[in-house]
């Protein structure tokens, strides 16, 4: 019985000591490239400093991302049409509710009036949404250029090697965890 008791034991504190020593999570990839969403525009950071354009691409086309590539250019073409549409809209907008003086004789009195075409202030709205609509979109597709570069090469480092651990698994069991 004492025997039994002592082969548990050493076996429970062999099970403890390996799991708190061992991790389950690899947290060897740090991303290189990061995006931060600023008012108009996504900045790309490498490594923590803002990137250029110009080395973004060199990244991208050294990691040969094509798909990276294609989505970067998309966004030079969004976001600088996007800010000028939205100041076209905003200023349609104002220029309907602005109106057009008018005046008008009835009875022999002068009256003034304004006329506000609805049809100029919902061209305003219209183009002032699409001008969001394209900023929105020029952010969209720089963030997820730099999104697949960084899943491109966290795939090609998880090819590289074999990662194989003894501790809790990422369900919360214990056990061998091996992740390819």
């Amino acid at each position: 019985m004492n025997k039994l008791r002592t082969i548990k034991t050493s076996i429970l504190i062999f099970t403890l000591i390996v799991s708190l020593k061992a991790y389950s999570q690899d947290s060897s990839f740090v991303t290189i490239l990061t995006h931060q969403r600023g008012f108009i525009d996504t900045r790309i950071l490498h490594h923590g400093v803002k990137s250029s354009s110009k080395n973004t691409l060199e990244l991208f086309s050294q990691a040969n991302a094509q798909k990276s590539i294609k989505l970067y250019e998309k966004s030079k073409y969004f976001l600088p049409a996007g800010p000028a549409l939205v100041l076209g809209g905003i200023y349609l907008g104002y220029d309907a509710i602005k109106g057009t003086k008018m005046q008008a004789e009835v009875d022999g009195k002068l009256y003034t009036y304004y006329v506000r075409p609805i049809e100029k202030l919902l061209g305003g709205i219209a183009v002032f949404a699409a001008g969001i609509c394209m900023i929105e979109y020029g952010n969209e597709y720089k963030a997820k250029s730099v999104d697949l570069y960084n899943d491109n090469l966290k795939k090609k480092q998880k090819a590289d090697k074999l990662d194989l651990k003894v501790g809790f698994t990422p369900n919360g069991n214990v056990g061998l965890y091996a992740n390819f």
